[in-house]
């Protein structure tokens, strides 16, 4: 009887190392299964975080350059041309390239302009501190006249580039403005330059493909020709602006902002501005005090300036 208590006891040992053995080699693809899993979790979420990171660093290096170098009218859309200051030297200490200053009241465009002649790719993968993030994350770029053009803007159209940044920065904005409303809204755009302050007012806004040819042109051989770009532009719009923008040919000069529709970025939408008012820069470091001590003589070539700008 003691032996036979034994050899129950064994067998009873021996099925259950048998079950035992069996569990562990059915846990051993879900214990493989659950450390990927775990793995490609914490990856996904290192990635992320990274991009995040991305995003707020790219954005917080232009809202440090806001903060030294651009002076904000307290009341924007009240504002004279006369009242926009931007840090030119400070500006040109972080980069020599720089043309301009954009800014559109009640939207995140408030940038500085970079020109890099004869380029158009530098400043797609590079921030206006020439630094760049890489293969990887959030690649703010810079603000961008285009290479073709002239960078003092005295071309008969001017193409700004900007990034549409899906956290609503850079240039996304402009994507916004397919809503008529929208687009109605925000028609002022302040283009500020080392010559002088441009009050812009836009005209039409284009969805086109990325590769079209007929839209980077700087110049042209007549005034005709320029009239006929212009009214294409307008009969191309997929908003109608409110009140009705000039004739055609009293546009002689363009102001252009472009940016990828997000969706596959192969194509674009363009927003088409032209010049309401031109305020050289003598007359807007002046204007704080008056400028009593101008004379007629640097009023008649202060105007003939601002003539041939908005020209």
């Amino acid at each position: 009887m003691a032996r036979g208590h034994r050899n129950d006891a064994s067998m009873d040992v021996s099925r259950e190392a048998t079950k035992e053995r069996a569990r562990k080699k059915r846990r051993g693809p879900w214990r493989v299964v659950f450390w990927l899993a775990l793995v490609v979790l914490i990856g996904s979420l290192s990635v992320l975080g990274y991009l995040i990171y991305t995003y707020w660093n790219g954005q917080k290096a232009y809202d440090d350059i806001v903060d030294v170098a651009f002076e904000e009218p307290a009341d924007p859309r009240a504002a004279t041309l006369a009242d926009f200051r931007v840090d030119w030297d400070a500006l040109r200490a972080i980069n020599p390239e720089v043309v301009a200053w954009v800014y559109i009241p009640g939207t995140p465009i408030n940038y500085p302009v970079a020109h890099k002649a004869g380029d158009s790719e530098y400043y797609l993968h590079h921030n206006f501190a020439n630094s760049s993030t890489g293969e990887f994350g959030a690649e703010y770029g810079c603000v961008m006249l285009s290479g073709e053009n002239n960078p003092d803007f005295t071309d008969s159209v001017n193409i700004i580039y900007g990034h549409n940044m899906r956290n609503g920065s850079m240039f996304a904005f402009f994507n916004q403005m397919k809503d008529n409303a929208v687009f109605n809204e925000h028609r002022t755009v302040y283009l500020l330059t080392p010559e002088g302050n441009y009050l812009l007012k836009s005209f039409a806004l284009d969805h086109v493909p990325g590769t079209s040819t007929d839209i980077v042109i700087p110049n042209f051989e007549t005034p005709e020709e320029l009239t006929a770009y212009v009214q294409d532009r307008i009969a191309q719009s997929i908003v109608t602006p409110d009140p009705a923008a000039p004739a055609a040919a009293d546009i002689t000069k363009v102001f252009a902002f472009s940016t990828c529709d997000g969706a596959n970025n192969k194509n674009r939408y363009i927003t088409f501005c032209y010049v309401d008012e031109f305020l050289p820069l003598s007359v807007a470091s002046a204007a704080p005090s008056m400028a009593p001590e101008v004379d007629g003589d640097d009023v008649a070539a202060t105007n003939d300036a601002a003539a041939e700008r908005v020209s």
